[in-house]
């Protein structure tokens, strides 16, 4: 594995025990070692680097949501603040580094921040609110945008717990404006998504225990549907790729486990390899690097580190963390 660092995003407040974002620094083996704080911030619970690797992006999930840029490369300078709808939850760079997606989920909008040549905030964001509902009246009464990607054409793609949708974009000077949208079936509660490189899309459901897979029709806007598997009774929450992206790991909260699917058809289908425990309490977030994968475990306060074989293996003790959340390569 050629990654020797990991940054961890948490919650600061009543939520939790972090004080901002930490750096997990990783031995030979993989092993993760104690994290030391590189910044203090307030509940950054969602990570994304810069393309160039010195700008870190972290969200402020808060009910006066913000977004906050630092400066790897400069000690971790604020490099700007700007403020967001509320409850900020994921957020994504797009490949050239000149723009900043970034979903709010109490709010239910998606915003579009442009960057400098710096990587720093230039104006404010431009903003699209959301609209609808779904079945589960306790967290469907409204949109709740909960995942951003910028898909291989350029479309912008976003999932709406709240509403059953994955919403799609087209990013212009003046905003986003919307290209389409794909329905799921009620109650699903769409959360985080995934690419392959052979261009199919899939998707872990919070709400209902499915993973789903999807094919671009003429563009991203348009989603065909290709079938859907199981995972554990649980809250889903992480969708990953393995390395070699023959394989797709996905995490469960309240069941504690990690699924594996292995890519088949192209990558058009998935067959499911069964489930192993996370080593802890509420996987929230998984990070793969080479033949490691490493859990977030935000109830037991720990990082689990496995080997990928291509199912995960423990690998060493739990780490203790607080309330991690996020983790990202470094």
């Amino acid at each position: 594995m050629s990654e020797r660092m990991l940054w961890l995003g948490d919650y600061t407040g009543e939520q939790g025990t972090g004080r901002g974002v930490y750096r997990i620094r990783l031995r030979d083996d993989g092993t993760p070692e104690a994290p030391e704080l590189a910044v203090e911030a307030p509940d950054p619970s969602y990570l994304a680097l810069h393309p160039r690797g010195d700008v870190l992006y972290a969200v402020g999930e808060l009910t006066d949501g913000l977004i906050m840029a630092f400066s790897v490369t400069d000690g971790m300078r604020l490099l700007g603040s700007r403020p967001v709808p509320a409850d900020p939850c994921h957020l994504a760079v797009s490949p050239d580094g000149r723009r900043l997606l970034v979903a709010s989920y109490t709010a239910g909008t998606v915003a579009l921040q442009r960057l400098d040549a710096a990587g720093a905030f230039d104006g404010d964001p431009a903003i699209f609110a959301g609209s609808g509902s779904g079945p589960v009246t306790d967290r469907q009464e409204g949109p709740h945008a909960h995942h951003v990607l910028w898909a291989p054409d350029g479309t912008v793609l976003s999932t709406d717990l709240g509403a059953d949708l994955i919403r799609a974009f087209r990013a212009e000077d003046g905003g986003l404006r919307p290209a389409g949208e794909t329905r799921l079936p009620a109650g699903y509660g769409p959360r985080h998504m995934a690419l392959h490189p052979s261009g199919h899309l899939y998707l872990v459901a919070e709400l209902a225990p499915r993973v789903l897979a999807f094919a671009p029709g003429a563009s991203y806007a348009e989603l065909k549907p290709l079938g859907e598997w199981s995972r554990p009774e649980g809250l889903g929450a992480a969708i990953k790729l393995g390395a070699d992206a023959a394989h797709l790991y996905v995490s469960t909260r309240g069941a504690d486990t990690i699924s594996t699917y292995r890519v088949v058809e192209g990558g058009a289908a998935l067959e499911p390899l069964g489930e192993v425990p996370c080593g802890g309490h509420w996987p929230r977030d998984l990070h793969v690097a080479g033949d490691r994968l490493y859990v977030a475990n935000e109830r037991s306060g720990t990082v689990t580190a496995f080997r990928l074989d291509p199912r995960p293996v423990p690998l060493g003790e739990p780490l203790p963390a607080p309330t991690p959340v996020c983790l990202i390569a470094g």
